[in-house]
């Protein structure tokens, strides 16, 4: 009986074994493989830190850093039914994690899509615009403290991403049907032909204003489906994070058309098109906002300078000394499978990944 029992000990602990070695195994090949399909963008990204509150229900969908604080700002929303959280990430790498409160002082629930700081003010993403708040507040408040936003800012739109860049104030939709879908105005035939259904709204600095930035943009772009962030390149060239789902990321780099320092004439010849193409793209379309009409360009094959293959799930990005900041929600508890490869870490690219003379 008791060679019997030591056999059953052994067979048991050989299929443990077993299985250890299996999931290890799959584990060793899934990240191989992903490290495999994205090697262009692994072999140029620097892991930075961790995404804050990332093991803790946080769904992080923006960051942001504050110049004036010394610090990055994330926001989100949570996987449980509470508030949606914010994180601070400190000069001395301390986490604080708060929550945001409406004017009214009712606490804010939104997607948390988007954050970004100018020198005095915080914009957070909400239904139908954005809340302002005092941005020395958010690099002060404490551990499990709130902050109350000190104004609402009304747009035309319901923001899905928001930035501030060069003095100027992006912001625009997600669009993807038919879960997303857009107002029939902002479906525009591109000048190569394809569709777009998203909308960008730039907005100039105007120290004249309230908060700092026009109250109505200077000019807005289409653009393509699954926008998910926006940062500006030193050189006047617009980066957008796009994803959705399990599919890989792709982070595409523009040219507006309306830059007279770079015409988008001098484009390099992209793979299957023709670097005249830009050419096409019109000059006196408009597109109302507000009652008026501003000038309206598009996003497409024409004016695209890269497209670099990510990850998926890459959220917000943000620009900051030179290089570019990815935020993603792959490795949260609510979608788990991004722990699998290593995720849930903000990766940085250097500007000239993107940048094509």
């Amino acid at each position: 009986m008791v060679a019997q029992h030591s056999r059953k000990k052994k067979v048991a602990l050989g299929v443990i074994i077993t299985l250890i070695c299996v999931v290890v195994a799959v584990l060793i090949g899934f990240n191989l493989y992903i490290r495999i399909a994205y090697s262009s963008f692994y072999s140029k990204a620097q892991e930075e830190f961790a995404i804050p509150g990332v093991n803790n229900g946080f769904i992080c969908q923006d960051l942001d850093y504050y110049d004036e604080g010394d610090c990055w700002l994330f926001s989100g929303y949570s996987s449980s039914e509470d508030p949606s959280p914010l994180y601070r990430r400190d000069a001395n790498g301390e986490t604080v994690k708060f929550t945001a409160e409406l004017p009214d002082g009712t606490p804010y629930e939104g997607h948390g899509s988007g954050i970004t700081t100018s020198e005095n003010f915080a914009f957070l993403t909400c239904d139908e615009g954005y809340l302002v708040f005092d941005a020395a507040a958010l690099a002060q408040v404490g551990e499990g403290e709130s902050a109350r936003a000190i104004d609402k800012v009304d747009l035309e739109i319901t923001p899905a991403f928001i930035n501030i860049e060069n003095d100027t104030l992006y912001t625009g939709t997600f669009h993807l049907e038919p879960n997303y879908a857009a107002p029939e105005e902002h479906h525009m035939t591109t000048p190569d032909g394809s569709e777009n259904a998203g909308v960008l709204f730039v907005y100039p600095g105007d120290t004249a204003a309230r908060y700092g930035y026009a109250q109505s943009p200077a000019c807005v772009y289409s653009l393509p489906d699954k926008v998910q962030g926006v940062c500006e390149l030193p050189n006047g060239d617009i980066v957008l994070s796009t994803s959705y789902g399990l599919a890989g990321s792709h982070l595409l780099t523009y040219r507006p058309v309306n830059q007279a320092a770079t015409p988008v004439v001098e484009l390099p010849v992209q793979q299957g098109g023709e670097s005249d193409a830009a050419a096409a793209q019109p000059v006196g379309d408009t597109f109302a906002v507000n009652g008026k009409q501003v000038p309206l360009y598009y996003f497409d094959s024409t004016n695209l300078v890269t497209d670099l293959s990510a990850p998926p799930m890459s959220e917000g990005i943000e620009y900051h000394d030179g290089r570019i900041y990815i935020s993603e929600e792959a490795a949260s508890n609510k979608y788990i499978f991004g722990k699998l490869y290593g995720a849930g870490v903000v990766y940085s690219l250097p500007e000239n990944a993107f940048i094509i003379p």
